[in-house]
C-alpha cells in the first residue's frame, strides 16, 4: 500500500514537471529599479528554495530558544530521580544517603513542598527533632502536605493538650481516617474529656471511620470509665449501658455483676456473667459467677455446670471445675479436669494436683513429684502493640500506652454446638473405686504408686 502511494505521488510529480517544461511561460517582476525576467519553472524552484531556507532557519532559532527549557526539564528529572532514591534510602534505613539525596533533591527541584517529606524522614532517621519539627511545620502550611505535616507533629508532641489540638486539626482534613480518630479518642480519654470522646465516636461512625462493632466497643469503654468514676445509681446505669453496648467486655460485665449482686439481683448478675463467658471464658468471670451465692461446694459445682457446658475443653473451664471438684471432694472428677488442665502446668494446677494426691491417696511422694515439676507461665493479658504481659486488663497498656490492646492468652475458643444447660459432668452418685492402677494418671517421671491405704468403698 505504501509502495502504491509512493508511485502515485512520483507519477503526479513527473507529470507536473513535464507539463511545466512544455508550457514554461514568462514571468517579469519590477521592483524599484530592478527588473527580473524568468520562466515559471525557475521561479517555482527559487520560491521552493527560499521557503526551505526560511523553514530551517526558524527551526534553528526555535531550538536555540528551547535550550533553557530543556535544561530545566533535565534538572527537574534529576531532582525527581534524587527524590525517588532518597525515599528508597529512607525505607532502607540508609541515614547518610537519605540526607545527601534530600539536599540534592531540594537543590535540583527548588520546590520545598515536594522535598519536605523526604527531608523530614531523613531528619527522623538522624534523630534530629528540631529539623523534623521545622520540616513538618513547613509541610503543615502547604495544603497538599498539611495532613502529613500534622501527623508528623502529632508524633513529636508530648503535651496532651497540644496533641489534642493537632489531632482535631488533622481530623478536619481527613474525617474518615480511622487512625486519626483512634489517636484523638485515646488522647481525649487520657485527659478525661469523655463527653467529647463520645461525640467523636458518633462522628467517626458517620464518616465511616468506625464500623458499628468498633463504635459500640468504644462507647462501652467510655461508659465503663464513667461507671468507675461514679457512685450509686449513676455507676449502675453507666455499667449497664456499657454491657449493653458490648456484652463481651469482661471488665464492664464484672463491674455490673458486682453492682447487681449488691442490689440482690443475683439471677441478673449471673446472666450478665454467663453471656460474657460465652464469648471469652476468663477465670475471673467464673470466680465471680461462683461467688454470687454462698453455698456448699457440691451445690456450687452443680451451678457452675452451666458455664462449663459452653467451653468444656477450654483450659479455664478445666482449671476452675477441677478446683471446685476438689473442694467438693469428688476426687475422680477433680483428677479428670486437673489432668486435662495440666497440658498447661501452671503453678496453681500443679499445686492442686499435689493436694489431690494427698487428699485422695495420702501419697506425699506423688504430691512432691507434681510440686517439683517446672511450672508453665500462668495465662495472662498480652498487649498487641508491645507484646508485654500483664496480670490484669487495663484500658491503656502500662508499658506502651496503647488503647484497648490487651487480649487474654488462654486457650483459643473452639466453637462447637453445645446444648444450653448441658453439663459435661455426670450426676453425683455413689460409686466404687473400680479403676485399675494402670488407669490412674500419675505425676511426671514417677512410677505407679505403691499400695494405697484402705479406703471405704463409697464416697
Amino acid at each position: 500500500m505504501k509502495l502504491l502511494r509512493y508511485l502515485l505521488f512520483l507519477g503526479i510529480l513527473v507529470t507536473g514537471a513535464v507539463w511545466l517544461a512544455d508550457h514554461p511561460g514568462e514571468v517579469a517582476v519590477e521592483w524599484l529599479q530592478w527588473r527580473l525576467e524568468t520562466n515559471v519553472p525557475v521561479l517555482l524552484a527559487l520560491l521552493l528554495l527560499l521557503a526551505g531556507g526560511l523553514f530551517y532557519s526558524l527551526r534553528a532559532v526555535s531550538a536555540i530558544l528551547r535550550v533553557p527549557h530543556h535544561w530545566r526539564l533535565r534538572r527537574r528529572e534529576k531532582g525527581f530521580q534524587a527524590l525517588t532514591e532518597g525515599l528508597a534510602a529512607v525505607a532502607g534505613g540508609q541515614t547518610r544517603r537519605a540526607g545527601k539525596l534530600a539536599r540534592r533533591a531540594e537543590k535540583l527541584l527548588n520546590s520545598p513542598h515536594l522535598t519536605r517529606l523526604l527531608s523530614a524522614q531523613s531528619a527522623t532517621l538522624q534523630g534530629d527533632k528540631e529539623q523534623m519539627r521545622a520540616h513538618f511545620e513547613a509541610m503543615r502550611d502547604n495544603k497538599a502536605t498539611a495532613l502529613a505535616g500534622l501527623r508528623g507533629l502529632l508524633d513529636l508532641e508530648e503535651d496532651y493538650d497540644k496533641a489534642i489540638a493537632l489531632a482535631r486539626e488533622a481530623r478536619k482534613l481527613a474525617p474518615a481516617d480511622e487512625a486519626l480518630a483512634e489517636r484523638l479518642f485515646a488522647l481525649l480519654v487520657r485527659r478525661d474529656l469523655l463527653a467529647e470522646a463520645q461525640d467523636l465516636v458518633g462522628d467517626a461512625q458517620r464518616h465511616k471511620a468506625y464500623g458499628k462493632q468498633k463504635a459500640s466497643r468504644r462507647r462501652a469503654l467510655l461508659l465503663n470509665e464513667k461507671a468507675q468514676q461514679a457512685d450509686g445509681d449513676e455507676a449502675f446505669n453507666f455499667a449497664k449501658l456499657a454491657v449493653s453496648n458490648d456484652p463481651t467486655f469482661a471488665d464492664a460485665a464484672l463491674r455490673l455483676a458486682g453492682l447487681m449482686a449488691a442490689r440482690g439481683q443475683v439471677r441478673q448478675a449471673g446472666a450478665v456473667l454467663e453471656r460474657c463467658w460465652r464469648a471469652q471464658p476468663l477465670p475471673a468471670i467464673a470466680n465471680a459467677f461462683g461467688a454470687l451465692v454462698e453455698e456448699p461446694p457440691l451445690q456450687k459445682l452443680r451451678r457452675m455446670d452451666r458455664l462449663a457446658s459452653w467451653h468444656p475443653d477450654h483450659w479455664s473451664t478445666q482449671a476452675v471445675m477441677g478446683e471446685l471438684s476438689l473442694d467438693a471432694k469428688l476426687w475422680g472428677q477433680a483428677r479428670k479436669y486437673l489432668t486435662a488442665a495440666a497440658r498447661r502446668p501452671t503453678a496453681g494446677i500443679l499445686s492442686l494436683l499435689a493436694k489431690l494426691e494427698v487428699a485422695e491417696y495420702q501419697n506425699q511422694q506423688a504430691a512432691q513429684k507434681w510440686l517439683s515439676t517446672t511450672p508453665a507461665a500462668d495465662p495472662d493479658w498480652r498487649c498487641g502493640q508491645c507484646a508485654g504481659h500483664l496480670s490484669g486488663w487495663h484500658l491503656f497498656c502500662p508499658r506502651c500506652g496503647a488503647l484497648d490492646s490487651l487480649t487474654w492468652t488462654g486457650d483459643p475458643i473452639k466453637h462447637r454446638s453445645v446444648k444450653v444447660g448441658a453439663s459435661p459432668l455426670p450426676e453425683p452418685k455413689t460409686r466404687r473405686f473400680g479403676r485399675r492402677k494402670s488407669d490412674r494418671p500419675t505425676p511426671p517421671d514417677s512410677a505407679p504408686p505403691g499400695p494405697r491405704p484402705a479406703v471405704p468403698p463409697n464416697r
